[in-house]
């Protein structure tokens, strides 16, 4: 079952977006409230495709998003503020998702970049 890591500092948004991940089938990761949390949930480890606040309690997610990007795990930013340099540069290749996401917004940039059911060699390299 694919991973998915969630990164949001509003509690009903990150209880959300939990809820809508498992509804579509996917496991979980790790579901945090700030940058740090979130480093030190993902450890060694790498989920398969990772949902990303960018504005994390006063926090910018980018030190997060470069190590998932060091470790070729997609990353999909959640935000309602697309003016970010980092996006249109060292990001643009990651997909964004416009505050408030919908159920059908996330299955559909998840469904592009992980298939359901199907563990990426990069993860079983990672897990061994």
């Amino acid at each position: 079952m694919q991973r998915i890591m969630i990164v949001d500092d509003e509690a009903l948004v990150l209880f959300d977006m939990t809820m809508t991940v498992e509804d579509l089938g996917y496991e979980v990761f790790c579901d945090c409230i700030s940058v740090p949390d979130a480093l030190e949930c993902l450890g060694d480890d790498c989920p398969d495709a990772a949902l990303l606040d960018i504005d994390v309690g006063g926090t910018m997610v980018w030190p997060l998003a470069r190590v998932l990007d060091q470790r070729d795990c997609p990353i999909i930013f959640v935000s309602a503020n697309k003016a970010h340099p980092e996006l249109e540069n060292e990001f643009k290749h990651c997909g964004f998702i416009d505050k408030p996401a919908s159920s059908e917004q996330i299955e559909a940039k998840l469904g592009a970049v992980v298939r359901k059911g199907e563990t990426s060699p990069r993860v079983a390299v990672n897990r061994a």
